[in-house]
């Protein structure tokens, strides 16, 4: 790092490895403008002339090697989760594939992905050989998988749109089938309950039922001779006329229906033998005798003892009214039957798993969830509970004991929305949201990204704000860690007693110094427009600079320093717009609204009665501003116009900071400047770089590249040569365009752009392309499309490609073929599922064993005593998987 007080060297010239792009630049060179000192000594900033601009929008790209790799982490799915029968491995649905852990160790097994992208809509085992899965995909498609070896065996085409399944085994013809009954929309636009035969070799269906009513879901029993459909606030129950029929021809089904006073949002059927409750005739335990439980959109639940009879007998014998549980405040989640259906399990919009005992009628609550549940799940023994919650995580708990002893916990981005078509198009209207996240810099393989507190609630109109660090490694694809970083509620119930909806604050940016050992991140906080309006002339927007020190024993980042209100105008907070790291240095730099560029810089903060010294073992820190630079005049605004966009980003060495601004008005072009980080002086600038607002820029040595809304220049800050594109190759920008993605790779001297573009006429005819260029010639390389929308793109240092993270929380490596992949895949692992990591060891003792036996702290020095104590300093139901403690466990006994 330079002294402040040396001169100002005369500009660089080209170095050796500068060669690679200015080869094939055009021999038109353009002389670098001096900068001319006023009387005052300061530089004065004087646009230059326009450069000459070559137009590489219009090349063709050869054939490349590049390719998207398959989607890693993602969101789980409203799909139930399915245990096998010896309850050693689980089964969690994705959008568009199904995962396998082990129970024993939290860590997946098997990925399997059907190959035609449609939504996976239902899977189940089949019951006459459980290392068989069968996958159901929304095309109406069926699969076959043997998940001990994640191979294909089967494959059945479909058509129709299938809405939702279920199955059970079925002797028809003299054989044993698979029968698949599912929910779909046909082409009348009425919905169909459909039964599928699946044999080798070919398939076979029939429509039992045709209903105007739109039903979604559907469950059977009694190896389908009783079918429950329902839909909205309509409940259909049909029983099959013949016990055992001889084709599929000769199936027909009895139907009755009923309409409840509000909505159904969850069912689950219970085959009661003989009906002890209700007994009245002898019918009473005949073959189709079922117990229902439905939950409702008012948070009150029904329970239905001999169901077949109430729906389908008459007046005279239907027995009864149901049972009525209410505890809920809002809808219902979640409902199952215990095995012996002495008990109803429910879970709702609250944190909270609610037990509840039908002999008795009192309640047990399971309180203090990460997050509200989505999906409840009871084992084949009935031992254990699965209980999958909206953070994207999956707890498996005793039945007995309601101990937790297994985690699963995915990427937890915020949850996608419900695609109605009304939220599609008015999504399509936003700009492209992006998620803050980093790669670790001393740890490339680790990721940080601003999660929720917890997901989003059906019904809830505000979309969950990020206010909680995840660590997630992307080599493993398992998660490590999370903490808060910004306030959260004590309270998962965030309502006002006014009724209206409380906020956490969000997390907007943030950055880990090269070292590893700061980070800073920037939230904001803005209040509800209830109570803004009750306070007016009151600053109704909180938003802090805080930064953090890693702590190595506890493994947590440590908060040093809390700036508020960072960027303000008229004493008001005004948004950040932007957070740099600098290089080779424990700085940090914003840029706000109100213009005002400021570096940020630790500095030893002195304590009466304490040795701050050379010689003290650690002097206390905090962080200040060192210097501040006023860009209002530099672009000719004036305070009372705040910046609406900017984009700052450092070279590779730190030396120099790269600043673009927006042009004032829709004639004028962009403004970019160039910094001395080190003595906060504007050296240059240069207009015409870019058209539009900036959305992100970064440096590839001395080439300055920079993505606006309407194109993506490459700047040569030495030849003052610029080269741009106009991003037009996949049709015209949609208005999401206004906040592309950029990341630069130097390994490969790429560039990547994540942006979204209009296919058709409509609003709502939106794609997600993310387009890598060569640097040297601007030609772009790959052109892969998204399924969901990216929200984060970031460059990786160790492969030389990229990562896409989008809004369905799935990972995505970007890179050419001929370098390795850093991710272990599951596939990789041994067939044999006895054997596999840790479940040959924890497979049976998990279960059976709740503590860590206590090591002998006599025979252990005292740092490695301190080091267990910081490994297991956390309650048991929150401990880290088992590859991560055990890894935690050999470094305290062994590490230097």
């Amino acid at each position: 790092m330079k002294d402040a007080n040396q001169p100002n060297r005369a500009p660089k010239r080209p170095r050796a490895s500068d060669a690679k792009l200015s080869n094939d630049d055009s021999g038109e060179r353009v002389k670098r403008s001096r900068l001319s000192p006023n009387d005052d000594g300061k530089h004065s900033v004087q646009p230059t002339a326009p450069a000459a601009i070559e137009d590489a929008g219009s090349r063709k790209s050869d054939p490349s090697d590049w390719s998207l790799s398959h989607p890693l982490a993602g969101q789980y799915s409203n799909l139930d989760p399915a245990f096998t029968l010896d309850e050693e491995y689980i089964f969690l649905g994705l959008d568009t594939a199904v995962h396998t852990y082990s129970v024993a160790t939290s860590c997946l097994f098997r990925v399997l992905q059907p190959g035609n992208e449609h939504r996976v809509v239902g899977y189940r085992l089949d019951p006459a050989d459980q290392t068989h899965l069968y996958i159901f995909t929304s095309d109406g498609s069926v699969s076959k998988w043997d998940w001990t070896s994640g191979k294909q065996v089967a494959h059945w085409d479909g058509n129709g749109k299938v809405l939702d399944i279920d199955s059970a085994l079925y002797e028809l013809e003299g054989d044993t089938r698979l029968m698949s009954y599912s929910v779909r929309e046909g082409n009348d636009g009425k919905r169909e309950v459909a039964v599928l035969a699946l044999r080798d070799g070919e398939a076979s269906d029939k429509v039992v039922l045709k209903s105007p009513l739109r039903i979604g879901n559907l469950k059977i029993a009694r190896q389908g001779r009783v079918v429950v459909a329902y839909g909205g606030p309509h409940i259909l129950v049909g029983t099959a006329n013949a016990p055992q029929p001889d084709s599929l021809e000769s199936m027909q089904y009895t139907w009755g229906e009923v309409s409840l006073p509000t909505h159904i949002t969850c069912l689950d059927i219970r085959e009661n033998e003989v009906s002890g409750r209700h007994a009245a005739g002898k019918d009473s335990g005949n073959a189709q005798s079922i117990d229902l439980v439905i939950g409702q959109a008012d948070g009150s639940i029904l329970v239905y003892h001999d169901a077949v009879r109430f729906f389908l007998g008459n007046k005279e014998g239907r027995g009864s009214a149901p049972r009525r549980l209410h505890w809920h405040r809002g809808r219902v989640n979640a409902v199952r039957w215990s095995r012996d259906g002495n008990y109803v399990i429910s879970g709702g919009n609250e944190p909270v798993m609610v037990l509840w005992q039908l002999d008795t009628g009192r309640k047990q609550f399971l309180p203090h969830l990460s997050a509200h549940i989505c999906n409840l799940v009871v084992s084949p023994t009935g031992n254990l509970y699965a209980v999958k919650m909206a953070d994207n995580s999956t707890m498996i708990l005793s039945a007995r004991e309601l101990q937790p002893y297994a985690t699963i916990t995915g990427l937890q981005l915020r949850p996608k929305s419900n695609k109605s078509v009304d939220q599609t198009k008015k999504k399509a209207r936003q700009p492209l949201a992006s998620t803050p996240a980093v790669l670790h810099p001393r740890y490339p393989d680790q990721l940080l990204v601003a999660v929720p507190t917890s997901g989003t609630s059906e019904g809830s109109h505000t979309l969950a704000t990020s206010s909680v660090l995840q660590t997630y490694d992307i080599r493993t694809n398992s998660h490590i860690s999370r903490q808060a970083v910004a306030r959260t509620n004590a309270t998962a119930l965030q309502i006002s007693p006014e009724g209206s909806e409380i906020g956490t604050p969000d997390i907007k940016h943030l950055d880990v110094s090269q070292d590893g050992k700061w980070m800073a991140t920037i939230d904001a906080w803005k209040q509800s427009p209830q109570d803004a309006s009750d306070k007016a002339g009151i600053n109704d927007l909180e938003l802090f600079l805080k930064f953090w020190r890693w702590n190595k024993g506890s493994n947590l980042w440590e908060l040093v320093t809390r700036i508020d209100s960072p960027h303000f105008l008229d004493g008001n907070s005004v948004p950040v717009l932007g957070l740099g790291r600098r290089p080779s240095s424990q700085e940090f730099v914003t840029i706000g609204v109100d213009g005002m560029l400021r570096f940020w810089c630790p500095t030893t903060r002195p304590r009466s009665g304490l040795n701050t010294g050379h010689d003290a073992e650690k002097q206390p820190e905090t962080w200040k501003c060192r210097s501040a630079i006023d860009l209002q005049g530099p672009i000719g605004s004036s305070k009372s116009r705040p910046l609406s966009a900017a984009s700052i980003t450092f070279s590779g060495d730190g030396s120099v900071l790269a600043v673009c601004l927006p042009s004032l008005s829709p004639t004028k072009p962009g403004l970019t400047l160039i910094i001395d980080a080190q003595n906060s002086a504007i050296h240059y600038s240069r207009v015409g770089l870019y058209s539009g607002d900036p959305c992100a820029a970064g440096f590839m040595g001395r080439h300055l590249v920079v993505a606006s809304s309407q194109s993506v220049s490459v700047w040569d800050t030495v030849n003052d040569l610029v080269r741009t594109t106009k991003l037009s190759d996949l049709g015209p920008a949609s208005p999401s365009s206004a906040s592309r993605l950029l990341a630069v790779n130097t390994k490969t001297w790429t560039f990547a752009v994540a942006t979204r573009c209009c296919v058709g006429n409509k609003p709502c005819d939106i794609e997600s392309h993310t387009q890598v260029y060569d640097a040297a010639t601007l030609e772009p390389v790959s052109q892969p499309s998204l399924r969901d929308c990216p929200l984060a793109l970031l460059a990786d240092p160790r492969s030389g490609g990229y990562i896409v993270i989008d809004a369905a929380a799935n990972l995505r490596r970007l890179g050419s073929l001929d370098s390795a992949s850093q991710t272990i895949q599951p596939g990789d692992l041994p067939v044999d599922i006895n054997t596999t990591g840790l479940a040959k060891h924890l497979g049976s003792q998990v279960r059976d064993s709740h503590r860590v036996p206590p090591a002998d702290a006599d025979k252990l020095p005292p740092s490695q005593t301190k080091g267990l104590a910081n490994v297991f300093d956390v309650p048991s139901f929150v401990l880290p998987p088992a590859s991560v403690l055990f890894r935690d466990v050999v470094q305290s006994l062994f590490g230097s």
